[in-house]
């Protein structure tokens, strides 16, 4: 070991660096070099210019360490490794799990560039591992040791220990569905789950999934989810789920009678709804207008301003659905009426135009003036059914097509008596169903607007910046099972960062959190191979 030591010469300090040893059993020094006086030492300190470092590095800090910091006071990746062990080789299905979940919250990629991502955080740093044990073919695999049944353990148990370590304010449970569409190829038969259906954005010509959640109305946090076929609606899907549902929230929970469970009106169904008043779970749920339409003719002027509700009116009365005495309550808002005639008054001046359109064409056939396959009254009326296929508009328009001279003729007019019964009747009206018959009309209402808390979650999902679903180029089912584990992971460590945030007085959405914590980075000055830092 190397040490200072000072000599004296004709009544003067000198200093040596030195280096001792045993020789043949008894201490020497081996090595000496001089430094020089003690003023020599001070003034060369004081005159050496500062090392030069070579490069600076930047990583990834603050999302990163906010968001994994919460998956270890969860313990996360150990729950995933005790639903998916392997081989204490290189990093586990937790660390996979976890680094999927993290790049999808902060920085969306595809699995050939998540490595390169992983090697600009401090997760390198931390854990140690190279970027290219994070190369796509071991993610995939890894992927493909995780099954559905491990799923559903590992989302059962960070449930309970979100519970434990944040708690849950499960009072108000809210469940929707909405489906994202993916780039997987139509002759691709290895998957079931992406479908063709009713996209949400409007990509019809793409294959999509679909996505059921269950989150905490006060803070979104996600305790139940399923990836299910992106053809199958609402109203066949719910009715498996429900049994499931309700079972999970028990064990999760325990306290299922305590809370109440709100879902809209695509969900309903006599089975589901059976299913639900014999389990007595307490529930708020939209009805549709054909199961409703007596409640739906209610005079407006038998409606009650709503205290602290503005804009909103209400009738309350108590009905016997499914078996079961309920509190029904029609409510009627001014903003939401305003929003339906915006949109019924705008299909009718589209439904206008596109009916004189087909009618002028039919004129020109009958003037002669027409050249093509020439129109039949099967083909005009298909062609009038297509046009007036928007809600609403096949009660708002009377026609007729009758044929004269071998050609059809179009007759159409406006329903100025069905446009009145859609103002009075209809616009601005939603018809809410409870077993909560103690509560007051406006804590039914305001129980069903809670219900914008998962589509806020839904709509965080679709955002392009962070939480982002896409892309899913996944190949089979059981990978896009996967895929939407970590996304709704990475949706449960943000959605408790959010919540951790409000706890401690921060006035931010979500999307504002995330932006501010990966603005948050961490610089590594590296300086060539040894040289000191200058202080």
């Amino acid at each position: 070991m190397a040490s200072i030591i000072k000599k004296i010469k004709k009544g003067k300090a000198y200093y040596y660096a030195v280096a001792s040893a045993r020789v043949d059993g008894k201490p020497r020094i081996v090595w000496q070099k001089y430094l020089g006086t003690i003023e020599a030492i001070i003034e060369r300190a004081e005159n050496a210019k500062p090392a030069k470092p070579k490069e600076t590095v930047i990583f990834e800090a603050g999302g990163v360490a906010a968001l994994l910091g919460i998956a270890q006071r969860l313990g996360l990746m150990e729950l995933i490794n005790e639903q998916v062990p392997k081989r204490d080789q290189g990093p586990s299905v937790g660390h996979y799990m976890v680094l999927a979940a993290l790049n999808r919250a902060l920085d969306p990629c595809s699995k050939l560039a998540i490595g390169d991502w992983y090697e600009q955080t401090v997760l390198q740093r931390l854990w140690r591992f190279p970027k290219s044990a994070f190369s796509s073919p071991r993610f995939w695999d890894h992927m493909d040791m995780i099954s559905e049944t491990a799923i559903a353990a590992v989302q059962d148990r960070l449930a309970q220990r979100i519970e434990q370590e944040f708690g849950l304010e499960a009072q108000t449970l809210l469940y929707d569905t909405t489906n994202f569409f993916t780039f997987i190829s139509t002759v691709n038969d290895r998957n079931h789950l992406a479908q063709r259906g009713h996209s949400k954005a409007k990509r019809h010509d793409l294959r999509q999934v679909g996505l059921a959640l269950l989150v905490t109305a006060n803070d979104q946090i996600p305790l139940f989810h399923r990836v299910y076929a992106g053809n199958r609606v609402d109203v066949s899907l719910f009715p498996s789920l429900v049994k499931e549902l309700l079972a999970r929230h028990q064990n999760i929970l325990g306290r299922r009678a305590e809370s109440t469970l709100v879902f809209d009106k695509g969900n309903v169904s006599d089975e589901a709804m059976e299913r639900i008043v014999v389990s007595n779970q307490h529930f708020v749920a939209a009805l549709s207008a054909n199961r409703a339409e007596h409640l739906l003719s209610i005079p407006l002027s038998e409606f009650a301003p709503m205290p602290g509700l503005p804009g909103a009116r209400a009738y309350s009365t108590e009905e016997i659905i499914w078996g079961k005495k309920l509190s029904a309550v029609v409510v009627y808002t001014e903003s939401f009426f305003t929003q339906q005639l915006n949109g019924v008054t705008h299909h009718l001046v589209q439904c206008q135009k596109k009916l004189l359109d087909l009618e002028k064409s039919l004129i020109k056939w009958r003037k002669g003036k027409a050249r093509g396959k020439k129109p039949t009254v099967r083909g005009v009326k298909a062609g009038v059914n297509g046009i007036l296929c928007a809600q609403f508009m096949k009660d708002l328009f009377k026609y007729t097509v009758e044929e004269e001279k071998g050609l059809p003729v179009l007759q159409y007019s406006l329903n100025h008596a069905a446009l009145e019964r859609l103002s009075n009747e209809r616009l601005g009206r939603t018809v809410l169903v409870s077993d909560r018959r103690e509560w007051k009309p406006q804590e039914v209402i305001s129980a069903y607007r809670s219900l914008a808390g998962v589509e806020e979650s839904f709509k965080n999902m679709k955002n392009i910046d962070f939480l982002h679903w896409q892309p899913a180029y996944h190949w089979t089912d059981q990978k896009l099972m996967v895929h939407g584990f970590y996304c709704v992971l990475a949706l449960t460590l943000a959605s408790l960062a959010h919540k951790m945030a409000i706890q401690a007085g921060m006035d931010l959405s979500l999307h504002e959190l995330l932006k501010d914590l990966t603005s948050i980075r961490e610089v590594a000055v590296i300086y060539p191979q040894g040289v000191l830092a200058h202080p």
